[in-house]
């Protein structure tokens, strides 16, 4: 009877685990389940209609002994479920205390890892940065190598320019003087042969006034040897000698014109050649000065092009270094507002656990 007692109540008890929350559990004991039968009613045995004392007191006694079996049964069985209780209260303990470890030791790594990380990434991009910023520092010393090679370059250029300028002067200065040598030497031949040409005529001249002389002589020995005739003579002398006066007059005359319009022809010459070099001299220093603004402006414009290259690169550049320093700031900031969160999440639940 003690027995099927036992586990009547072992069978009506049971016990439930529910969690209510994280870290924390709630325990229901249910000693019965509820019922809406009715209770059977057990046959009892007609009782003897005579009892006697002793049969009243054994009943009573087994009764007894039944009520003490089934008080021990059910106090070693709520023994038992108490044991059951804290056991399972401690290893709910132990667990939310590993659970607990566990979990601030996987949060300290997972913030050692993201700090670690964080660092790493900010010294890279640090490294990133620097390196970019020698790049851009040695491009510009690049470029300003590049431009004083070029302003250099330009400025050879235009000396040897120069120099090859004054040496060609100096070149057609030499010309100029030799041919002003040659056409002075032109010039003092020429008088030389116009002055040769006056002694010739006035040689011939002189010869020709001696032979009128000479004839003049014969033909007044000739009217003194017809004194009969002086008279016819001397109008003949008279008209002979103005004619070759005259004609002496008219040849001086024509050899002075000719020699008036071959000086003439030869300064005309002369200034001619001079104007034509001059020209020419003009035209050349002109060509020069033009070759040479040409040069200085197509110079200057390819300068100009490349430093405004230049600059344009430096812009990107900085715009690029802008852009990546305002990436990592903002990388920088959602790590830092991701490890404020992972903490506020850590100090929730240790509030919540505690």
């Amino acid at each position: 009877m003690s027995s099927a007692t036992n586990t009547a109540d072992n069978k009506a008890t049971e016990i439930r685990c529910e969690e209510k929350s994280r870290g924390g559990m709630c325990y229901e004991v249910i000693l019965a389940e509820p019922s809406a039968d009715k209770p059977t009613t057990t046959a009892v045995s007609p009782r003897p209609k005579s009892m006697t004392a002793e049969e009243i007191a054994q009943k009573l006694l087994q009764a007894e002994e039944r009520r003490k079996s089934v008080e021990a049964s059910r106090l070693a069985s709520v023994g038992e479920r108490m044991t059951r209780l804290e056991e399972a209260s401690r290893k709910r303990e132990e667990s939310t205390a590993a659970f607990i470890a566990a979990t601030q030791t996987a949060l300290e790594d997972k913030l050692d890892t993201t700090s670690s990380n964080r660092e790493a990434y900010l010294n890279g991009l640090r490294a990133k940065i620097s390196d970019h910023l020698n790049n851009v520092d040695s491009v510009r010393k690049q470029l300003e190598i590049q431009t004083n090679e070029l302003r250099q370059t330009i400025e050879d250029k235009l000396r040897s320019a120069e120099e090859n300028r004054n040496e060609n002067m100096g070149k057609m200065l030499e010309k100029l003087k030799d041919h002003e040598e040659y056409a002075q030497k032109v010039r003092l031949g020429h008088e030389e042969a116009i002055r040769q040409l006056e002694e010739r005529i006035q040689a011939k001249l002189v010869v020709a006034e001696a032979k009128r002389e000479t004839e003049i002589m014969k033909k007044l020995e000739t009217l003194r040897e017809h004194s009969n005739k002086i008279s016819e003579a001397q109008e003949l002398v008279s008209k002979k000698k103005e004619e070759v006066l005259k004609q002496r007059e008219q040849d001086i005359a024509a050899k002075e014109e000719r020699l008036r319009k071959i000086s003439e022809e030869k300064e005309a010459k002369r200034q001619e050649i001079t104007k034509t070099i001059s020209v020419k001299l003009e035209q050349a220093q002109e060509n020069r000065t033009k070759e040479e603004e040409e040069l200085k402006k197509k110079t200057a414009e390819k300068l100009e092009q490349k430093l405004e290259i230049a600059d344009k690169n430096r812009l990107e550049l900085a715009e690029k270094a802008k852009k990546a320093k305002e990436e990592s700031d903002r990388r920088a900031e959602l790590v830092r507002a991701n490890k404020e969160r992972l903490m506020a999440a850590e100090k929730h639940e240790t509030a919540s656990s505690g």
